[in-house]
């Protein structure tokens, strides 16, 4: 290397690089040496040390497709400066000259950088990381003098790339067309290159239904985070714990999103009949350095956080999430509407912006809200009092919706009860919505990245969710809410919220039982035996009405054993099948029944449990 070079170089683009990525460079710093790659928006640069000043030509308005073959190539003369090349044309010129100061005893990298640095467009403290190139390479060359614009013109004129072996990877669901309801422990894989650095080899979760073409899923590449999956592939989070970082300590925000390997976080199955799945998800709202917050300097417990989805066949879900926390008080986050992106996809690829969500209250009052782009961006645009129901639509038939837990009390943000706030505003020149890409599935410890390109998974967001805790101690802290998958508008949605929050009376007829009532962490009405193994018949009355209506009953009755059951509706008879599905649920203490019947009315019904060898 003297006073004049060419790197040259054909490449295909997975993935834009988080930062200054190099395809050659053998540089100290910024004191000597060169750096031929791409910045984190694709766009090929030259970067030396000319005379002991760094320099850098950067082809400001030509980037490198992704997924596609492109020639690109960098020149340096002492006496002329730097010129840049992209398919054989010239792109940029800069007329520095000088002297380079190299760096031999440097290794020469291709493909990676030579120290950490930090990731670009990270709109938190940004961490310095090794990142290397996302992609493929072919033909690097590099020439000790510096070739003029007819000869790299006729270098890339002389080959004739053929397609490149890349595709556009979508996040793992398990296999299609299940045809049946249950939980399942599921390797899910996403791309070798990504599988290869995971430690474990152990299952995710895939809850999945007969009655709608969507899923639950609970997967390492989102820290296991329970994501619900519509018909079309798009993917939903309710969110998860999230508390400040109250130290300097702390990089970034103290949630599950930065437990970026899953170290302080697993899933299991609890439960998993005809019936209903338990899915149990425990993690820690760690920093981006693993770091615990609010740890006791005595005992070492931190913040802690844990939740039960208790799913049911017509793909609704009670979510109890509850914070173990040595300052409950202090600022939280638990739900928050998050829309996840497959590579490839942008917010404008998911969102109608004329119908983003539709909300209602208990009162049945209730609107459709658009995007609104206009003015300063948001976190805080009203929507209706009292809102507790929504629907987020994804443009697919069935969509993810919420139901608040309406119980007045503090909801965390300074109000009393539910409310839902939305978003607004133009977030980026990219796209009016919001659109990051520092999680899902991103390894590297970037705290908030701005997405620049639709090239790797990423989240969107439309709303946060407050109510009133439904339990609180000194040291935990429990809120509750129905979710799941609907193909209605939030308004269609208030019967199902009434017979969860107004639950219908259970009047029980039969003697040898107890109730126990309805439990909202459980959707589900709690009944015992009292004398084990006598025979059984379970009688009793649910007093549905416009105001407490019946959407579906679940029932959990303990002691019953491991016999199955006949059903009578009103005195009719209903087969087991699609409406009547029981399970068994095995304690150390006996077996319970566990039974789901699916019916929706506003008038008394009469059920009837008959013990069947």
């Amino acid at each position: 290397m003297g006073e004049a070079f060419t790197i040259e170089a054909w490449v295909a683009v997975q993935a834009y690089p988080w930062g200054w990525c190099p395809i050659v460079a053998q540089h100290d710093g910024r004191e000597a040496g060169y750096f031929f790659g791409m910045e984190a928006g694709g766009y090929v640069a030259l970067r030396l040390a000319v005379d002991g000043q760094w320099q850098e030509c950067l082809s400001k308005k030509v980037n490198v497709p992704l997924m596609e073959w492109c020639h690109i190539a960098g020149t340096f003369d002492a006496g002329e400066g730097v010129s840049l090349y992209v398919n054989g044309e010239l792109v940029e010129r800069f007329g520095v000259t000088g002297a380079v100061s190299y760096a031999p005893t440097v290794d020469l990298l291709v493909g990676k950088n030579h120290e950490r640095e930090p990731a670009m467009y990270d709109a938190g403290n940004a961490i310095p990381i090794h990142f290397s190139f996302d992609g493929i390479m072919d033909e690097v060359k590099i020439y000790d003098r510096a070739l003029n614009a007819g000869e790299i013109k006729q270098a890339c004129a002389a080959v004739t790339p053929g397609r490149a072996e890349l595709k556009l990877v979508r996040l793992p669901s398990g296999p299609d067309h299940v045809g049946q309801f249950g939980a399942f422990y599921e390797s899910l894989k996403y791309r070798p290159e990504w599988d290869a650095i995971w430690r474990g080899e152990g299952p995710d979760i895939v809850v999945c239904f007969d009655k709608g073409p969507f899923r639950l899923v609970s997967w390492r590449g989102i820290s296991y985070a329970p994501c619900w999956v519509t018909e079309q592939g798009n993917w939903f989070s309710n969110e998860f714990m999230e508390r400040s970082c109250h130290t300097g300590e702390l990089p970034g925000c103290c949630e599950s999103m930065s437990d970026k390997q899953a170290r302080y976080s697993h899933t299991k199955i609890v439960e998993n009949t005809d019936a209903r799945a338990v899915v149990f998800w425990r993690n820690n709202p760690a920093a981006m350095n693993y770091g615990l917050p609010y740890e006791d300097e005595e005992t070492g417990w931190a913040d802690w956080s844990e939740e039960y989805y208790t799913v049911y066949p017509d793909g609704v879900a009670v979510r109890k999430v509850t914070m173990w926390s040595n300052a409950i008080h202090d600022w939280y986050e638990w739900c928050q509407s998050l829309p996840i992106l497959h590579p490839g996809q942008r917010p404008d690829d998911i969102f109608d912006p004329n119908c983003i969500l539709s909300i209602a209250n208990m009162k049945g009052e209730h609107k459709i809200f658009g995007w609104q782009a206009d003015g300063q961006r948001t976190q805080i645009s009203p929507s209706l009092p009292a809102a507790n129901i929504q629907v987020s639509h994804l443009q697919s038939r069935f969509n993810p919706f919420l139901v608040l837990d309406d119980r007045d009390g503090p909801n965390g943000a300074g109000g009393m009860g539910p409310t839902i706030v939305r978003y607004s505003g133009t977030w980026s020149r990219f796209t009016q919505f919001p659109w990051r890409n520092h999680w899902p599935v991103t390894q590297p410890p970037i705290i908030g990245r701005y997405a620049q390109a639709a090239d790797r998974p990423a989240h969107t967001y439309t709303a946060t969710q407050y109510s009133a805790s439904y339990r609180t101690t000194d040291i935990t802290l429990t809120k509750i809410m129905l979710c799941g998958m609907t193909d209605k508008y939030a308004k269609g949605l208030l019967p199902l919220a009434k017979s969860w929050l107004r639950a219908p009376e259970l009047a029980l007829t039969s003697a040898g039982f107890v109730s126990h009532g309805y439990d909202q962490t459980e959707r589900a009405y709690i009944l015992a035996c009292k004398q084990p193994g006598e025979p059984l018949r379970l009688e009793f009355t649910l007093l549905g009405s416009e105001e407490s209506p019946i959407v579906n009953i679940a029932l959990v009755v303990k002691n019953w054993g491991g016999g199955s059951a006949g059903l009578t509706l009103d005195g009719e008879v209903v087969p087991r099948g699609s409406t009547f599905r029981l399970g068994h649920n095995r304690r150390m203490e006996g077996v319970d029944l566990i039974v789901w019947i699916e019916t929706e009315r506003t008038s008394p019904v009469e059920v009837e449990l008959t013990a069947v060898d």
